[in-house]
């Protein structure tokens, strides 16, 4: 097979790649918090003119976050954010579900001593913070990713970092309507610690059951939130 010359190839633009990663961090930021709320219209030139870019970044970090479920464009030089809906929520966790449950199942019998250690550590941190969306997210995702790593392919990491961050968006924008009572949040905790301690057994089955159980409270959860949310505006 004929190769191409080094002249003849294309330059990477490192620097443009990197611009465009910080202004969807940014962007994506803005909207997880609720600073862009749900269902708004922003303006391309308002955004180049807020993060001091051209319009070319800020195109691209739109169209990663359309990929995300986050923000459609519209023709023009404009772009949708997407609204908070049951529908969208129930097809989130409909589709995490399928996959990490399969996920899980392959991941238990393949369970090793370091990644239950790893994952142990995350939770540690998980249960030390207080109501801090991004963190607990953070630390939510690093327990879960952990027990998952041993058998998640590209494909399967794209696919749920997608999810992970459109779950995260009700979480940050619903964290104030989730019910915070002490009994609840432990329970959240002992759902995790379950997982760990059927992860550490190599459980299969027992592990896939526990993990779907926790995604189907967790929807739960954050369907009540969004319907507290609901009333609250129409009152």
């Amino acid at each position: 097979m004929a190769r191409r010359s080094r002249s003849d190839r294309t330059a990477r633009p490192i620097a443009h790649v990197s611009l465009v990663d910080r202004v969807t961090s940014e962007l994506r930021a803005s909207i997880l918090t609720g600073e862009i709320q749900p269902g708004s219209s922003v303006s391309i030139v308002e955004l180049c003119e807020l993060y001091d870019v051209s319009h070319i970044p800020v195109r691209e970090a739109l169209r990663r976050l359309e990929s995300e479920g986050v923000v459609s464009l519209r023709p023009g030089r404009s772009a949708l954010v997407a609204a908070l809906s049951t529908e969208d929520l129930a097809d989130i966790y409909r589709l995490r579900r399928l996959i990490e449950g399969d996920l899980a199942a392959k991941a238990a019998r393949q369970m090793t001593d370091e990644l239950v250690t790893e994952a142990e550590q995350a939770l540690d941190e998980y249960v030390a913070i207080e109501r801090e969306p991004a963190a607990l997210a953070a630390a939510h995702h690093a327990f879960h990713a952990t027990l998952l790593s041993g058998v998640m392919g590209t494909a399967d990491k794209n696919v749920l970092e997608l999810l992970w961050h459109s779950a995260d968006r009700y979480l940050h924008l619903l964290m104030e309507d989730l019910d915070h009572a002490p009994e609840t949040k432990e329970h959240r905790i002992d759902e995790h610690r379950e997982l760990l301690e059927l992860a550490r057994a190599r459980k299969s089955a027992a592990f896939k059951k526990a993990w779907i159980a926790h995604l189907d409270g967790s929807e739960r959860s954050l369907m009540a939130a969004l319907g507290n949310r609901a009333v609250a505006d129409s009152a």
